[in-house]
């Protein structure tokens, strides 16, 4: 398998990129020219979210917590933030909850409905990530 010039400029492998091109119903096939242009948009996208995330960072260290910031932030990115949900840890999800259940926003018939579905709802609408 010869590699290209054009393969040699992207830093993302090609293959994987058809495969998840090739994952949505609508798509039949992939023709290189439209490959290699999905592959070097991605790779344009990731580099701009790092940089807009690195510019966040006290350090020299790019974490998590910086992108998932950029993602909150920007209206544009509203596609990952389920994604990519900003992480809180346990004690500030049970203080959110105390919160909530203070300020008494749901009915108690409500309440006890919506908590036998489970709290992946919750976790989901309010955009965050529970860490231990």
């Amino acid at each position: 398998m010869s590699i290209t010039k054009a393969e040699k400029d992207l830093h993302l492998p090609l293959s994987r990129v058809k495969t998840i091109m090739k994952s949505s119903p609508e798509v039949d096939a992939v023709g290189p020219e439209p490959l290699h242009l999905v592959t070097k948009v991605t790779e344009l996208f990731v580099i701009d979210l790092a940089k807009r995330a690195y510019k966040n960072t006290k350090g020299n260290m790019l974490e998590y917590k910086h992108i998932a910031e950029v993602v909150q932030e920007d209206d544009t990115l509203d596609f990952l933030r389920e994604i990519m949900p900003r992480k809180i840890t346990v004690r500030q999800y049970k203080e959110l909850m105390a919160r909530k259940a203070a300020r008494g926003d749901r009915s108690d018939d409500e309440s006890s409905e919506e908590s036998s579905e489970g709290e992946s709802s919750e976790e989901s609408s309010s955009g965050v990530e529970i860490i231990e």
